[in-house]
């Protein structure tokens, strides 16, 4: 009866993704055309939720894969299986992905930052990343795991994948409380020229710095006027109403937040 064993884990983390245990991302890990092929031949099994894999091995089979092999190479391609997920991830543009090398030396433990990005066409163009525009839709990340011989043990290893979740400026439009002279959310907002919002005239506060994205906030937002609080949780911000403005050449992402 073959005796199997947990060998390696991944773990795949997002600031945005606060609300979740662990900021767990909703990232499948997909194995490329070799490394699937690998996997099958030696009877490794990939155990999978979100945001986290397992590489479970048969210790027999893997014992002959370690005696043969100098240093296993896998690759993965991380998909999102959020569609936003590519709107709020920190990134030099839009469409670029991330390439991580989790190269294993001496410690049994990895956390890697995705800080190296590069142009989607460009992979397309590579023939080592063959068959990467088959996730091309919400790819975010290459992951490619080099594990030398002395490595190539049951020892227990582990890579975490962390992902940086973009910051935006709030903008909030009020539009139940135009006639009322005084309205504050903080000293973190400054309240803007009124705008005209489908024929409704909406007060408009923006945040003065730019704030972290994430599902849950400790803190929200309240609104006042001169002697009350009138609003106690204002709403928070979604990935699905952000837009970019260019200012002073620097590009800054607005999120819009409505009240009515």
């Amino acid at each position: 009866m073959a005796d199997y064993q947990s060998f390696l884990a991944v773990s795949v983390l997002h600031d945005y993704y606060n609300a979740n245990s662990n900021g767990l991302a909703p990232v499948d890990l997909i194995p490329d055309r070799d490394t699937a092929w690998l996997l099958r031949q030696y009877s490794i099994l990939l155990k999978s939720a979100r945001g986290f894999t397992q590489l479970v091995v048969d210790t027999e089979q893997f014992a002959d894969l370690a005696d043969l092999t100098d240093e296993l190479a896998l690759r993965f391609y991380l998909v999102s299986t959020d569609p936003v997920t590519r709107s709020i991830t920190q990134m030099p543009n839009m469409f670029d992905i991330s390439t991580i090398k989790a190269a294993f030396i001496d410690s049994a433990t990895l956390d890697i930052s995705a800080e190296q990005w590069v142009d989607i066409d460009q992979l397309n163009a590579t023939t080592a990343y063959e068959g990467v525009a088959t996730y091309n839709k919400n790819l975010i990340s290459i992951l490619t795991v080099s594990l030398p011989k002395h490595h190539l043990t049951l020892e227990k290893k582990s890579i975490t994948v962390r992902f940086n979740a973009i910051s935006t400026c709030w903008k909030y439009y009020i539009f139940s409380l135009s006639g009322t002279k005084k309205l504050t959310i903080s000293d973190a907002f400054t309240e803007q020229e009124h705008e005209q919002i489908a024929n409704k005239t909406a007060r408009v506060f923006l945040s003065n710095d730019q704030i972290p994205l994430r599902q849950v906030y400790t803190e929200p937002f309240s609104l006042s006027d001169d002697k009350n609080v009138i609003i106690k949780s204002l709403p928070l911000p979604t990935p699905d109403n952000i837009s970019i403005f260019i200012a002073k050449e620097i590009k800054k992402s607005i999120t819009h937040i409505y009240v009515n």
